[in-house]
């Protein structure tokens, strides 16, 4: 099993601050993936926006930093002038991107390409209960 630190809460339906260059992953908590996988951290998904794919209010989003596959369609973490979000990324270009949520009711999201950076795509959900943990000063599981 690999372990796969979680760097905060997620939200699609506003923007959320990250401490991604503040904080060492490391110290966060993390929790158990296979080992195969290519997540660099995890987000625990704190809203419903996009419940209608199947990512609900509790699951832990595995975020990788690449993907093989393009983007068009899928979830991805996107930063904006420091703030993050989840969306579905709809429309992608040099110009201008789209970004929505599966809740009706939440507007989609046009942006200016050269205003955001898509930091990670969500390349796995892990829903409740999951293990966590935190490695201690020896390296030993707390919890």
């Amino acid at each position: 099993m690999k372990r796969v630190f979680i760097a905060g809460d997620a939200y699609s339906t506003r923007f959320f601050e990250l401490p991604l260059e503040d904080e060492e992953l490391y110290l966060m908590p993390y929790l158990l993936a296979a080992s195969y996988h290519v997540a660099r951290f995890a987000l625990i998904m704190r809203d419903d926006g996009l419940a209608n794919i199947g990512i609900r209010e509790g699951n832990a989003l595995l975020i990788a930093d690449y993907s093989l596959e393009p983007v068009r369609g899928r979830p991805v973490l996107v930063r904006q002038e420091g703030e993050y979000i989840v969306r579905i990324a709809e429309d992608v270009n040099p110009l201008e991107c789209v970004f929505t949520a599966a809740k009706k009711g939440v507007a989609p999201l046009v942006l200016p390409s050269e205003n955001i950076r898509i930091i990670g795509v969500v390349s796995g959900i892990i829903s409740p209960p999951y293990e966590t943990g935190r490695i201690g000063n020896a390296g030993d599981t707390l919890f």
